[in-house]
């Protein structure tokens, strides 16, 4: 049986959970979207100019803060009570799936405002806090397709991937969030992954498919990433 994650809660929530599920207490999706709803209701209050970067950062700053409270896994649990004891995985899935509709996709939406004046929000127009928090809403940014399904937008993260280099290369962001994106867009079109983030979890053990198994650590090593970690992430997946 396979379960696929994605590094800090990055899942397309339109795959097919491969997995049985007993179904949540009725209240639960409310008790959740009321939650995420008072926890972002600050998000409303931002009618920031285009030409306010004091503002637009502050509305970025607080999207990305949602957005990772959100994916809190001790969060979810509290949720869910005890539910989300007998049942931690779509407990969380439940969150992100809030998520989803009501953060991950108004927040690339907005994002894509904001780049339409401004660009990719980088040093030295916005502050790398700014950027590094940018980085996440598109990393988990997505859309609703034509079915009504959230879909990651591989498209738009592909056209900033260079962006995130460029950022990388100057010291703003890790390594990893190159490597992240570069691969889940490989992975979300069914190609092999390069670096080795985007972690498959089969029976316990991280499985991988990788475009060159030889040349991981080197492919790493050229973006200034550790050597891959086979039994760190063995022990993520048990």
């Amino acid at each position: 049986m396979t379960v696929l994650y994605a590094i800090l809660g990055a899942v397309a929530l339109s795959q097919p959970q491969m997995m049985t599920m007993n179904p949540p207490p009725a209240e639960l999706g409310e008790t959740i979207r009321a939650a995420y709803a008072a926890e972002s209701a600050a998000i409303a209050q931002f009618d920031c100019a285009d030409d306010d970067i004091a503002c637009l950062s502050d509305e970025i700053l607080e999207r990305f803060r949602v957005d990772q409270w959100v994916r809190t896994p001790e969060n979810a649990a509290t949720l869910c009570g005890e539910f989300g004891q007998s049942h931690p995985m779509q407990c969380q899935m439940q969150s992100l799936g809030t998520a989803a509709f009501n953060g991950d996709v108004p927040n690339l939406a907005r994002l894509k405002e904001i780049m339409a004046v401004h660009g990719w929000p980088s040093p030295p127009t916005f502050s790398n806090e700014v950027q590094r928090a940018a980085w996440y809403l598109a990393q988990h940014g997505q859309y609703i397709d034509e079915g009504g399904r959230t879909q990651w937008d591989t498209e738009f993260a592909t056209s900033i991937l260079p962006d995130v280099m460029d950022a990388v290369q100057a010291d703003e962001l890790n390594p990893w969030a190159y490597a992240a994106m570069f691969d889940r867009i490989r992975t979300t079109a069914g190609e092999p992954q390069r670096y080795g983030t985007q972690v498959f979890c089969t029976d316990g053990v991280a499985d991988f498919t990788f475009e060159d198994p030889d040349a991981v650590d080197a492919f790493r090593a050229e973006i200034g990433m550790e050597p891959f970690d086979q039994a760190a992430y063995d022990a993520w997946c048990g």
